[in-house]
């Protein structure tokens, strides 16, 4: 939780005042989040699929998801069993900070025409992946770079969540792609 979201929020309150007009933001989050939102109880979907959530409200969440944790209370409390791993649970996170700054440019800074967006680069052989995961690093990539090299002149996407070079609707994923179900670091 501490580097997947509060250190992506650190970084993104540091550098989004410095981005130049047509920047290109491209959060690694993960299909796991939609994984982690169809866990939460109909309430915290509600909350984390609020199209008005303020960062704020967010961190509110996050924090309170650690400390349920703490507590041994997080099922109770609506938050996914143990099944699903806190890395789940930051990675929704970043997807819905992403919604939320995406959101944030486009009033504060309309006519700079900055794009950011959140990304599942797929299950990636990297010392956290493993040796037996379907990607090489360079498949990884192809989508978060794919981001970062937007042309200048498109609008879109933005605030989104993409998954091989496509647009994911948030919300609960009635199902997880065959691969995610043989990902160690997810079972």
């Amino acid at each position: 939780m501490k580097t997947n979201f509060f250190g992506t929020r650190a970084v993104c309150t540091e550098l989004l005042p410095l981005m130049k007009a047509q920047g290109r933001v491209v959060n690694v989050s993960s299909i796991m989040s939609f994984a982690a939102l169809k866990s939460c109880s109909p309430e915290l979907q509600q909350k984390f699929m609020n199209e008005t959530i303020t960062e704020e409200e967010l961190v509110g969440l996050m924090n309170k998801f650690v400390e349920d944790t703490k507590k041994g209370v997080q099922q109770k409390e609506g938050w996914p069993d143990v099944n699903v791993l806190p890395y789940a649970v930051s990675k929704m996170g970043v997807t819905v900070l992403s919604r939320i700054h995406a959101r944030n440019l486009s009033e504060q800074r309309r006519g700079d025409k900055i794009l950011l967006n959140a990304c599942c680069p797929g299950w990636v052989r990297t010392d956290m992946g493993g040796p037996t995961a379907i990607k090489s690093p360079e498949e990884g990539a192809e989508t978060p770079v794919y981001l970062a090299l937007l042309p200048s002149d498109v609008e879109r996407p933005h605030g989104d969540i993409l998954m091989e070079k496509k647009v994911r609707r948030w919300g609960p994923l009635s199902q997880l792609p065959s691969w995610a179900h043989s990902d160690p670091v997810i079972i």
